[in-house]
């Protein structure tokens, strides 16, 4: 629900449009994440992340506009994701970018599956090396990067669907473009407001 309302109400003269594609695979991706179905999520999780991104870098080609979008939002998706900031690792020459990248968009979009060097696990641990062996929190981590993007402002799913961000509660709808909120709320639980700059 947007705002609390229907999208199909129309008792005031008005209809809510659909949720966009990037808003119908982003909620498809957490409810398959929350299923722990990882890889079903994943396949959800990648149109909406190319998506936005082609709205980011309109000019530049799959591969290079995908890396750029998910290093510009690694902070907040790896804050999400394990409760801290970690950014630029770089392990046998692959960053985390190139990882998501090689190991999971690109077979996805070609073989139909993720390879198995890009892992989800539910015990929450982080192993990085030959395989990429990430805590399922990921998941939720890319997805809150490409909904707080700017471009993706006027997005809303018709879902009650919520999540939590350093103990603060939000429902989905409020965190689509909120990228400027959602960094100060992890600069205050850093305690350090000039986190960001």
């Amino acid at each position: 629900m947007l705002d609390g309302l229907d999208p199909s109400n129309t008792k005031l003269g008005l209809k809510m449009p659909n949720p966009s594609s990037i808003s119908r695979r982003i909620r498809s991706c957490i409810e398959n994440a929350n299923a722990r179905d990882y890889e079903a999520a994943m396949v959800n999780f990648f149109p909406a992340l190319d998506k936005t991104a082609k709205r980011r870098r309109p000019k530049d080609g799959v591969g290079n506009r995908i890396r750029r979008f998910i290093a510009d939002q690694e902070a907040i998706i790896t804050a999400v994701a394990t409760g801290n900031i970690m950014q630029n690792i770089s392990i046998n020459e692959v960053s985390f970018p190139e990882a998501i990248y090689k190991f999971g968009r690109t077979p996805i979009a070609h073989e139909g599956e993720l390879d198995p060097r890009l892992t989800f696990n539910d015990a929450q641990s982080l192993q990085l090396g030959d395989i990429w062996n990430l805590p399922s929190s990921y998941i939720i981590g890319l997805c809150v990067g490409v909904m707080v993007a700017p471009e993706n402002a006027q997005e809303f799913i018709d879902a009650p669907l919520g999540l939590s961000i350093f103990g603060r509660n939000f429902k989905i709808n409020e965190l689509w473009g909120a990228e400027l909120l959602v960094k100060k709320v992890i600069a205050d639980a850093f305690r350090n407001p000039r986190l960001f700059e």
